[in-house]
C-alpha cells in the first residue's frame, strides 16, 4: 500500500499528522501489510519571503484556529462544532504527540527549498529516507528553532539523515520542476487542505486521530493503473476545469468548486471505529470534493494556498 502524505513541511498539523500516523500503521490490523509512506509537496504560505524573518513569539504557539471551531467537515449531517482539537493550544496537541516541551517555529520562509531536498530524498533513496528527511525538517522547523530555508541548514540536515549527496544537488535547480509539477498535480487532485493523505483515489484531510487513518487504510481500494500520459492529460483538464470555475465562482481563489479526480473520506468527531463510511452519522465518502465554498480550514489543517505552481 502506498500512502502519501501532502503536506508542508512548515505546517504544524503535518509533523503532529506524522506522528498520528505513524500510530495508526502500527495498528496490529495494519502492521502486517507492506506500506509505503511518500511525502508529496503543498504550500500553506505562498508569501513567506525566501529569506527567513523571526516568527513573533505570540505567534509561536498560536490557538488552533478561531475559525476552526466553526469549520467542521460536515455541518448538515454531524452536527458538531468542532474536534477535541479545537481552541487548544497547538504546543499542547504536539506534547501529546510526543513533540513537546519546546515547541514552535522560530523562523518564517519560503519551504520550496525543503520541499526540493524531500524530492530529491526519494528520488535517491526511496521513501524511507524521504521519511527520516522529513522528520528532521520539521523537527528543525518546529522543535529546534532552525531556519530550514537555509542551504547550509538544509546540509545538515541531509547529512544527518545520512544523505549527504543532497549537499550538492541543493547548489543546483535539481528537483525544482518536480515540487513545482507536483504541487499543480496536487490541485488537480483536489488537495485543499495540509497534511492530506491519499491512498488509491481517497483522500483524508487534516490530522485525524490515529484511530479514523486505521480504519481509512484498512478501507482504501488500490488506486488503478492508469497510464502516465493518460494521468497527466486528466491533470491538466481538472486544472483547466479549476481556473474556469474559479473565474465564474463568486469564491476567492482560496476556494474551490472543481469535481476532483480524488474522492474524499470525511471523518467527523468523535473518532469511528469500524461503522461503514456511508454512515452519515461518523463520515461518508464523497464521490468528488465539497462544492462547498470554504475559506477556512478544517480543524487539524492547514489552510489552503492559493492556485499556484
Amino acid at each position: 500500500m502506498r500512502i502519501e502524505i501532502w503536506a508542508d513541511v512548515v505546517c504544524p498539523w503535518a509533523y503532529i499528522g506524522k506522528r498520528r500516523l505513524e500510530a495508526a500503521i502500527a495498528d496490529p490490523a495494519l502492521s502486517a501489510r507492506d506500506i509505503e509512506v511518500v511525502w508529496r509537496p503543498y504550500r500553506i504560505d505562498p508569501t513567506a519571503p525566501p529569506q527567513a524573518t523571526p516568527t513573533e513569539p505570540a505567534q509561536r504557539d498560536p490557538m488552533v484556529d478561531d475559525a476552526a471551531a466553526r469549520c467542521v467537515v460536515d455541518p448538515p449531517t454531524t452536527g458538531s462544532s468542532g474536534t477535541a482539537d479545537d481552541r487548544v493550544p497547538i504546543s499542547r496537541i504536539a506534547a501529546t504527540e510526543g513533540l513537546g516541551p519546546n515547541w514552535g517555529p522560530a523562523w518564517r520562509s519560503s519551504s520550496h527549498d525543503a520541499q526540493r531536498l524531500l524530492a530529491l530524498a526519494h528520488e535517491h533513496g526511496g521513501s524511507t529516507l524521504q521519511d527520516t528527511v522529513a522528520e528532521h525538517l520539521m523537527r528543525a522547523h518546529f522543535v529546534e528553532g532552525h531556519d530550514i530555508s537555509a542551504r547550509e541548514t538544509l546540509r545538515t540536515i541531509a547529512a544527518t539523515a545520512g544523505f549527504a549527496e543532497a549537499a550538492a544537488l541543493l547548489d543546483t535547480d535539481a528537483a525544482d520542476r518536480t515540487v513545482r509539477e507536483l504541487r499543480l498535480v496536487g490541485k488537480a487532485r483536489g488537495i485543499k487542505t495540509s497534511p492530506t493523505i491519499v491512498v488509491g483515489a481517497r483522500a483524508l484531510a487534516g490530522a485525524q486521530p490515529p484511530d479514523v487513518i486505521a480504519d481509512f487504510l484498512a478501507t482504501a481500494g488500490p488506486e488503478r493503473d492508469v497510464p502516465e500520459e493518460v494521468g497527466r492529460l486528466r491533470y491538466a483538464e481538472s486544472l483547466l476545469e479549476r481556473a474556469t470555475r474559479s473565474e465564474r465562482s463568486p469564491c476567492s481563489n482560496r476556494c474551490s468548486t472543481i469535481t476532483a479526480t480524488t474522492s474524499t473520506y470525511v471523518a467527523s468527531p468523535p473518532a469511528r471505529t469500524s461503522p461503514p463510511p456511508s454512515s452519515a452519522a461518523t463520515g461518508k465518502l464523497w464521490n468528488s470534493w465539497s462544492p462547498t465554498c470554504r475559506t477556512t480550514p478544517t480543524s487539524g489543517s492547514c489552510s489552503v494556498a492559493p492556485f499556484s505552481a
